[in-house]
């Protein structure tokens, strides 16, 4: 007996000051939460074949368009985090470097990466002043900030991704519901800045595949940067909850000289700004859910006619707007819960005035039909039905990088060139 309350009073001496530590921690851990998501994608095309190219036939081909894995939660209170990893099958290459390839390419696209996509901290002493420092959405966008990956009513975004600078590493203060009342109105913002470096492909921000935005030498690549920023800024503004939220927002990336001073990159590439701005709107009531929103792109740099990727200072412009239309028959109690389709359809044009009489145009119409298997968790199981169809195919669209004018065969992101049948298959948990 002696012994056991010897051994009893020892087991308190560390067991209770450990549970009173551990009861007033500020190193309490709520999380992680672990979540992801797979989109298993079936599409073809009609009409490539008419081209003369053996990549231009037509076929049917399966892929990944995304799949994500990730990890969130809160380290402590108001210290919240989420890392998540992806791999999406689905980029946006096409034929390029084919002899006799397509004008305008397939949109398919035949490669993939898999990275690190957000790694972010964020601080959040109060609601309407919070800092967020990481890899991340840069909250430029109507479309590409408000709508995840895995609830998006197409199997596809709109082409405006071609024209805002995607995802990179920086810090913004940020805050929601500023001026939240009863009414559930309220006014969002966020501004930062961001490396000069976009994950996303292809899209107006990324040139430093061509070398054209070097990192500094010296000691480090963190210590030593190129000096040259993203900056951006979002407002928002929502009126009666899901009724409506309206946006705005921009950003600026300015490219200054060469580390040797020149104005103009070895491989032609003028190093001029480029400058963003968005306003969209979405919202809906009753089942019916809405969006559009217009994007616009400038440049003081424009692709040249004479050596492959030669640039002058002649500028671009690149617009893109689309509106998108959804009715969700269940929510609209027309069907039972084991039937909750939503036919939805939208339309978005692109174009570029480059300044050197390579304009381009590309329009395309999305019809579509969704299936949530359950009503009340419409996102963890789907299935999406799209046709795509192209129009005011004017020009030719290319990216500038070395291998080819401007003019290549490449689309804009989610750009469709030919009528496509897609076939999407999601679940998540």
């Amino acid at each position: 007996m002696k012994k056991n309350l010897v051994a009893l009073a020892v087991a308190a001496a560390f067991v209770v000051p450990g549970v009173a530590f551990a009861s007033t921690s500020n190193n309490e851990d709520t999380g992680p939460v672990v979540y992801g998501y797979a989109q298993i994608t079936g599409a073809s095309q009609f009409g490539t074949s008419t081209n003369g190219s053996p990549a231009g036939s037509s076929g049917l081909v399966f892929g990944a368009n995304r799949i994500r894995l990730g990890f969130k939660g809160e380290a402590v209170p108001g210290v919240t985090y989420n890392i998540m990893a992806g791999w999406d099958n689905a980029a946006i290459t096409g034929n390029t470097g084919v002899p006799g390839g397509n004008l305008l390419n397939d949109g398919l696209g035949s490669g993939g990466n898999a990275s690190i996509l957000d790694a972010w901290l964020n601080y959040a002493p109060v609601p309407f002043a919070q800092l967020e420092v990481g890899k991340f959405k840069l909250p430029v966008g109507n479309e590409y900030v408000n709508t995840e990956g895995n609830e998006l009513p197409f199997v596809f975004r709109s082409m405006a991704q071609s024209l805002v600078p995607g995802r990179s590493a920086g810090a913004m203060i940020h805050g929601k519901d500023v001026l939240d009342d009863v009414t559930g109105t309220g006014v969002g913002y966020a501004v930062g800045i961001a490396d000069d470096s976009s994950l996303d492909a292809y899209n107006a921000y990324n040139w430093s595949e061509n070398g054209a935005m070097p990192f500094g030498s010296g000691q480090s690549g963190y210590l030593n940067g190129s000096g040259n920023y993203i900056a951006f800024a979002r407002l928002n503004y929502d009126f009666m909850g899901p009724l409506l939220k309206a946006e705005v927002s921009g950003s600026r990336m300015s490219l200054g000289s060469t580390p040797n001073g020149n104005p103009v990159a070895p491989n032609g590439l003028s190093r001029s700004s480029i400058y963003t701005w968005n306003v969209g709107m979405h919202g809906g009531m009753m089942g019916i859910h809405y969006a559009a929103s217009y994007t616009n792109m400038t440049t003081g740099r424009s692709f040249a006619a004479g050596p492959v990727g030669a640039m002058n200072s002649n500028g671009m412009l690149a617009t893109d707007w689309n509106v998108g239309l959804g009715v969700n028959l269940h929510q609209m109690m027309l069907t039972p819960s084991w039937l909750d389709v939503e036919p939805a359809v939208r339309f978005d044009s692109f174009s570029i005035n480059n300044h050197n009489g390579y304009d381009a145009k590309l329009d395309n119409t999305t019809v579509g039909l969704n299936y949530y298997v359950n009503s009340n968790n419409p996102h963890a199981a789907e299935v999406q039905l799209n046709y795509i169809i192209p129009s005011a195919r004017q020009g030719k669209f290319g990216t500038g990088t070395p291998g080819g004018v401007f003019g290549a065969n490449d689309a804009p992101i989610n750009g469709m060139a030919y009528n496509t049948l897609m076939l999407q298959f999601q679940a998540g948990f």
